[in-house]
Formats: structure tokens, C-alpha cells, sequence
């Protein structure tokens, strides 16, 4: 019998853990999309909070960028680039407690070089921290262009 009621109190506490953030895909839909907005704004500084202070990211072409001042000074430089009309798109998000992993798509305009704007998309995965406060925040994020 002490075995039935240690898997039992097993179980309860793993369920606690499991429904510590019930709001989470809520939660990041709600970031995601003030991630979007703030990128449509032109604020790299907002953008970046979005981040965990030690975040990484992994995008295109570039070193791993570690840190959120870092991650900053990537986005600041696709605003001044020109790029425009971010949309993120979650496709798949697993839920992990204090933790979630989203897979997406996104699509953006962005200069062509010749004087017009040309759409571009692709896929992305970021992997979300909850902070103290149940406030989700990207930690990982890497993405890459669809050919």
C-alpha cells in the first residue's frame, strides 16, 4: 500500500508541474504577437526584450549572437536594412512546464537591391523560458529562409 500512495503523490506533483503555466499557448500567442508589433515599429530595443537576458540566436549567415544587447543589435540592423511586414506563424508548440518549444513559419518584405521589395519566408524553432512571473521569453531561437 505505501507503494500505491507514493505513485500517487508521484502523479499529483507531476500534474502540478505540468499545469503550472495552463495559459501558455495563450501566453506566447500574446508575445508573439508584441514581437510583431514591435518589429513592425521599428523598435529593436522592444524586440529584444522579448528575449531572455542570455538568450542565443542562430540566424542566417551570422555567428551565434548570445545575450540580449547582442540580440538587439541584430534586429536593429534588419530595421535599418529596410525589412518590413514581419509575420510569425506557430505551427506546432509543446508545452513544458516552465519551458515550450514552438516550430513556425515566417514571411517578410525586404529590399531587393534594385530599388523594390521582394517577399521572403521560412521556418523557425525557439525554444520559450517563463520567467518568476510566468512571463514567456524566446531563450533559443534559430531560423533559416525557405528556397
Amino acid at each position: 500500500m505505501g507503494h500505491f500512495v507514493k505513485t500517487i503523490v508521484a502523479v499529483i506533483a507531476t500534474s502540478t508541474v505540468s499545469f503550472a503555466h495552463a495559459g501558455s499557448a495563450e501566453d506566447i500567442a500574446a508575445r508573439v504577437e508584441t514581437f510583431e508589433a514591435a518589429f513592425k515599429s521599428g523598435d529593436a530595443a522592444a524586440v529584444a526584450l522579448h528575449y531572455t537576458t542570455d538568450a542565443a540566436l542562430l540566424a542566417p549567415d551570422t555567428a551565434r549572437i548570445d545575450g540580449r544587447d547582442a540580440i538587439q543589435g541584430l534586429w536593429q540592423a534588419y530595421v535599418d536594412a529596410g525589412v518590413v511586414d514581419l509575420q510569425l506563424t506557430t505551427v506546432d508548440l509543446e508545452d513544458l512546464g516552465n519551458t515550450a518549444n514552438e516550430i513556425g513559419t515566417y514571411t517578410l518584405t525586404a529590399p531587393d537591391g534594385n530599388g523594390g521589395m521582394v517577399q521572403a519566408g521560412g521556418k523557425y524553432i525557439v525554444v520559450w523560458k517563463a520567467d518568476d512571473n510566468g512571463v514567456w521569453h524566446l531563450h533559443w531561437d534559430i531560423w533559416n529562409s525557405t528556397p
